[in-house]
């Protein structure tokens, strides 16, 4: 009787974790991608961010059945408040979703509505074509088709940060990584040689002459990574006075935590330093910054700023998403910096 009862338990044991398991399994279609009418929808595990269009918080998922419940934000400048049902289907390798409810008066309404035919990609969204996702990706690490990242010693690189305005240590910083000079003069490609900002720290150069808005990148930043792929990120920001300062643009879309020795995909980050191994620097491009703030002159830039992605997700890009990196780190976290240079 014992071991009959034994195995009883032991059953049930296995197939409640089995049943743990599968209601654990992530949301399928997790991930950024553009619309054919130039929409961008960046999907989590709780939010389906649709941009113009708005933001529906997930309640539930099945991708089994492939469909998605969440209610409109409040905010959102359709129906807020209400509750859609979103449905997918992978057509080939191309994945489809049609909005097949969007104003309903609660969940339970949402995940009755029926209308959709994944067999039909033309009028199967009640009556209208399904609308095609495509993943959104920027160009990958250092030495592949279409990269911008620039080596340490390409002959366009002039000039080079001469001095230290200000620095404000991170957290988890060890004395040994703090050695301001090591930011100065020409990037070295050495894991070692560089300044660690700290989680959330930062550090303001400065230069022996004005840097001016020429064709093409003006600023190249390099950091210390060991691989294409382990990377700790930084914004950068310029300013004309010392004082007042305008961040370059910033997408980083990613999906979800990174741990400490976890790694980050190249092509879901842009206009973030750090993007690229030891040795390539990630290079910015003044004139993306025209008519972001007045008072910076872009002809006479004066202080660079380099300040620490903290990598736990509460700091965000320029569309307001959280950004990930490698976290919690320590002795040398944050952003290992390695130099700063001037392209002319």
């Amino acid at each position: 009787m014992k071991k009959l009862l034994s195995i009883l338990l032991t059953t049930l044991f296995l197939c409640a974790c089995g049943d743990e398991e599968k209601k654990s399994d992530p949301l399928e279609i997790i991930g950024t991608y553009g619309d054919d009418f130039g929409g961008t929808h960046v999907i989590t595990a709780t939010k389906w961010d649709m941009a113009a269009m708005g933001t529906f918080t997930i309640s539930k998922f099945d991708n089994a059945d492939d469909f998605v419940i969440a209610q409109n934000d409040a905010t959102n400048t359709y129906n807020p408040g209400k509750w859609s049902r979103m449905d997918w289907v992978w057509s080939g390798n191309d994945l489809y979703f049609c909005q097949i409810a969007y104003d309903k008066n609660s969940a339970t309404e949402a995940e009755a509505t029926t209308g959709t035919d994944p067999e039909d990609i033309t009028t199967g969204c009640n009556g209208n074509p399904w609308t095609k996702l495509t993943p959104t990706t920027f160009a990958g690490a250092a030495g592949t088709t279409g990269s911008p990242a620039v080596a340490k010693d390409d002959p366009d690189i002039t000039a080079w940060a001469t001095g230290v305005a200000a620095v404000e240590w991170g957290d988890n910083l060890t004395e040994a990584w703090k050695d301001t000079d090591k930011a100065l003069g020409p990037a070295e490609g050495n894991a070692t040689a560089v300044v660690s900002l700290g989680d959330g720290g930062s550090i303001t150069l400065t230069f022996d002459e004005p840097i001016t808005d020429g064709d093409g990148p003006d600023i190249v930043v390099f950091e210390n990574s060991f691989s294409d792929d382990f990377l700790e990120l930084a914004f950068v920001e310029v300013s004309s006075d010392g004082v007042t300062f305008v961040r370059f643009d910033s997408t980083y879309l990613g999906t979800g935590p990174v741990s400490e020795y976890g790694t980050l995909d190249p092509t879901l980050i842009d206009g973030l330093a750090g993007k690229y191994r030891a040795g390539w620097g990630v290079p910015f491009d003044l004139a993306t910054l025209a008519g972001k703030d007045a008072t910076v002159d872009l002809s006479a830039i004066t202080h660079i700023r380099i300040v620490d992605v903290k990598g736990d997700g509460s700091m965000t890009d320029s569309g307001g998403r959280p950004i990930y990196d490698p976290y919690p780190t320590h002795e040398s976290a944050g952003f290992d910096l390695d130099a700063v240079g001037i392209i002319k």
